[in-house]
């Protein structure tokens, strides 16, 4: 929807643009409502909606913006992405490092790290440089070639790691034995 909505900067109506955008009608207009509350983009003419043509007016480049139905930048993933790229950064480390330095980002718990890096590592994008013990966490490191690129590997509810950079299903839990580490 949003490389549509950039493409026609000039000005667009939504008829047709949700079948080009691979989405429903009800989906592309909660999301115009939202861009509409954020300023993203404005009525030019017309009264109802499927009548509106609608200009851009806050291009904020490639990436979608991610809005909530009051317009607002929603925080989704935000702890995510800031820990899959202090992992980029910092290549080996353990929950707690993770969690302080993701959180100069967005607020992460040392349990959101440490579940992160338990997914990760299931899926094969860590090993496990020390077990831990008493008084000490367990360190992790990216392996080299499982650097995939800049979006964060995704842990879905249904027990799988989809990584948006291949754009495939990289584990599913069912796939090997479950083990705690």
């Amino acid at each position: 929807m949003w490389e549509s909505i950039r493409a026609s900067s000039a000005g667009f109506k939504i008829f047709g643009m949700a079948s080009r955008a691979g989405v429903s009608d009800i989906s592309l207009r909660r999301y115009l409502k939202a861009l509409m509350k954020g300023g993203y983009i404005e009525v030019v003419e017309g009264r109802k909606l499927d009548e509106q043509t609608f200009r851009l007016v806050k291009d904020v480049g490639a990436e979608a913006p991610v809005v909530t139905s009051s317009g607002e930048l929603s925080t989704a993933g935000r702890g995510t992405e800031a820990m899959w790229r202090t992992l980029r950064i910092l290549g080996e480390l353990n929950a707690v490092e993770l969690a302080e330095q993701a959180s100069i980002a967005v607020k992460t718990s040392t349990d959101t790290a440490k579940s992160y890096l338990k997914w990760l590592n299931r899926a094969g994008y860590l090993v496990v440089t020390d077990r831990g013990g008493p008084g000490r966490h367990a360190r992790y490191r990216l392996i080299s070639g499982k650097n995939t690129g800049p979006r964060p590997p995704m842990i879905q509810t249904i027990g799988q790691v989809f990584d948006p950079n291949l754009g495939a299903v990289v584990y599913r839990q069912s796939d090997c034995a479950e083990v705690e580490l």
